[in-house]
């Protein structure tokens, strides 16, 4: 790919993302000011359709990285480094597809999730196993596999590039959910006495005595900002990422970024119904999806840029 192709696709989507952004601002404003009116309107947990859309709000970004270390699994063992090299890194790469998999598999069945429909799910060990094994572990061998087939140079950095965005945005989220306590709107309207609505910029204090005192878990107060968003907004680069990997997508990056973000709203849609987040929940998990997606078209760029400047 010439520079001047490089360069004019990295304007066109990150002018797409630009788009995006002013629209996930757009409604995290509107939310700042009609939250309890667009829960009320919305809110209907019952929905078991919805329960399952809202699960796959979590795949991708867990499924990817299996995925990922499966790519940078086959570089470093087919690389030239030493040995000794070689096999710390690829022992490293195996335990960290483990690990992700087995968080991934978690996730998946947990009580925001899968759990809401099948309440044993939740923390069973055996259940999460299997989930892990058919759904996620076997991306490792894909990224292998397909990895082994390409000739691109630049796959380990640009895979590599991908997780570490991935990671970054994860950390963001964990900090501001440790941040901000917010009752989620389906707990706020359960009567209990001092848990009401509450905008997410007010301070609300006593999530931890309130939880014990009404036997609620402490995810009950981690409303703001949606974890469901932030992970499938993420599919704006995740999804185009796949190109990389299997030729015949390479042309079509534009209507797999799409593909994203109607999947996102999709998806915020689906919290918004059940109860977990508030309009502004989602919204700035999405924003901090967008600007994930806009850091990794900037580091894919850098690499790419960096390649063709020194052949």
């Amino acid at each position: 790919m010439t520079m001047r192709r490089i360069e004019k696709n990295y304007s066109l989507q990150i002018r797409l993302c630009i788009g995006i952004l002013v629209f996930f601002i757009g409604l995290f404003l509107t939310g700042t000011f009609f939250d309890k009116y667009a829960a009320e309107a919305l809110f209907s947990p019952d929905h078991t359709i919805v329960k399952l859309i809202t699960t796959t709000g979590v795949y991708p970004f867990h499924a990817v990285q299996v995925l990922g270390w499966g790519v940078i699994f086959q570089r470093v063992h087919s690389s030239k480094k030493s040995g000794q090299v070689r096999g710390a890194l690829c022992t490293f790469c195996v335990v960290a597809a483990v690990f992700l998999g087995y968080i991934g598999g978690r996730s998946l069945v947990s009580g925001n999730n899968l759990g809401s429909i099948f309440p044993s799910f939740v923390g069973n060990v055996p259940v999460i196993l299997i989930f892990s094994a058919i759904l996620i572990y076997p991306l490792f061998f894909v990224g292998y596999l397909t990895a082994e087939r390409s000739s691109d140079e630049l796959l380990a950095r640009r895979v590599f590039g991908l997780l570490m965005i991935l990671l970054a945005a994860y950390i963001v989220m964990e900090a501001l959910k440790n941040t901000f306590d917010r009752p989620r709107y389906r707990t706020a309207i359960l009567g209990y006495e001092g848990i009401t609505f509450v905008p997410w910029y007010k301070p609300f204090s006593g999530a931890e005595e309130y939880a014990a005192e009404y036997g609620l878990k402490a995810d009950e107060f981690r409303s703001f900002p949606s974890g469901h968003s932030i992970f499938s907004s993420l599919t704006m680069c995740i999804f185009p990422s796949l190109s990389w990997l299997f030729p015949k997508l390479r042309d079509k990056q534009p209507y797999l970024f799409a593909f994203g973000f109607v999947f996102t709203v999709t998806v915020m849609s689906s919290r918004m119904i059940l109860g977990a987040h508030y309009l502004s929940d989602v919204s700035a998990g999405a924003i901090i999806g967008v600007l994930s997606a806009m850091a990794s078209l900037t580091v894919q760029h850098r690499i790419a840029k960096n390649c063709e400047r020194y052949k």
